[in-house]
């Protein structure tokens, strides 16, 4: 049997190839069906998609996959059909084969499933676990058709996918997550002994430094729910604070404001009108950099701006160009923030 070291590139198509099953759930149009021939070309897209579609066990999808795998794989021998299940193509019983091999021979799939023969999308996701480093952000497809986009220093946890409920947990950091309308199955999202459930939407969860939890919904609706029961409902454009004590704050967020605060998304930062002390604090997320503001008359400059996330050169060049406020590197590495303190400083 093939080494999963023969195809380098399984981490990232195996992403993709649960994202091609979440679509073929709802089925393939002749355009996505090319599409997938295309994607299917590469021989490590076509690993994944067979190895990760021996996994499922929903009709639906298989007989829309069926036609894409023309012989059964080499290496898999096909095992008798059991007798309830002997209406059903032989191509569906070698595949059933296959996840027994795999799983017999320890194959680590980033997305795992096991069978379930609840109607629709009926996956369960064995815990998986996504993290990002600092000034890296990462964007998963979820087989139920969500995305989920991580952003810097962060770790989110799929606890389960299935025919009754969809349950995330965001560990540290910051996550976006546009979730896939299915009204019988809530989508929940655990964070800081919060729990967000979406109602169709796309929303923005961050666990603060101080312990407290922000949450930004920029499509549908969300509900919030806390130990004690409903803590409030979000509309498009505003978003909530909730402190360690869990006293909680609503405001609202215009289109500039709500585009400016999920830039990170694009790997940029906005500003707009932030402390100075702030906007580097936010800065500092995304690098091992670290700064110290000289001058405390600075700490309250307001600027604005767009950023490269992690860009630290272009940071300074802005903050010396745009607001005259110099910088250098200290003995320790420390970028110090203040006065223009002459040419020769700089670096």
């Amino acid at each position: 049997m093939s080494n999963v070291a023969d195809f380098p590139d399984l981490p990232r198509a195996r992403e993709e190839a649960a994202e091609w099953i979440a679509r073929a759930s709802r089925g393939l149009t002749a355009e996505e069906r090319a599409e997938l021939d295309r994607w299917r070309a590469s021989p490590a897209n076509a690993r994944a998609l067979e190895q990760l579609s021996a996994l499922w066990n929903e009709m639906d999808v298989l007989r829309e996959l069926s036609s894409i795998f023309p012989e059964p794989p080499a290496e898999v021998v096909a095992a008798p059909a059991p007798t309830s299940a002997s209406a059903r193509p032989r191509r569906y019983a070698i595949a059933a084969a296959l996840a027994l091999v795999t799983l017999a021979t320890g194959f680590a799939l980033q997305h795992y499933f096991a069978a379930d023969r609840s109607p629709g999308i009926a996956a369960r996701a064995a815990s998986s676990e996504f993290t990002t480093v600092v000034g890296e952000q990462r964007n998963v497809p979820l087989p139920d058709g969500s995305v989920l986009a991580i952003n810097t220093a962060s770790q989110v946890q799929v606890v389960a996918l299935g025919s009754q409920s969809r349950e995330l947990r965001l560990v540290r950091g910051e996550a976006h997550f546009t979730v896939a309308h299915d009204a019988a199955r809530p989508f929940r999202v655990t964070a800081g002994g919060h729990v967000v459930q979406a109602l169709g939407t796309a929303f923005d969860v961050k666990l603060l430094a101080g312990g407290g939890l922000e949450v930004i919904v920029n499509e549908g609706h969300v509900r919030l729910l806390s130990g004690n029961g409903s803590v409030g409902d979000l509309l498009k454009g505003q978003f909530m604070l909730i402190d360690t004590d869990g006293q909680s704050r609503v405001g609202e967020l215009g289109d500039d404001a709500l585009a400016s605060r999920l830039a990170w998304r694009n790997g940029m930062l906005a500003f707009q009108g932030e402390p100075l002390a702030d906007a580097l604090r936010e800065f500092s997320r995304y690098t091992n950099e670290r700064f110290a503001i000289t001058d405390p008359r600075l700490r309250e400059l307001r600027i604005g701006g767009y950023f490269t996330a992690g860009d630290t050169d272009a940071l300074r060049d802005a903050l010396r160009t745009n607001f005259g406020i110099a910088s250098r590197r200290g003995t320790d590495g420390v970028i110090q923030i203040g006065p223009e303190p002459g040419p020769a400083a700089l670096q």
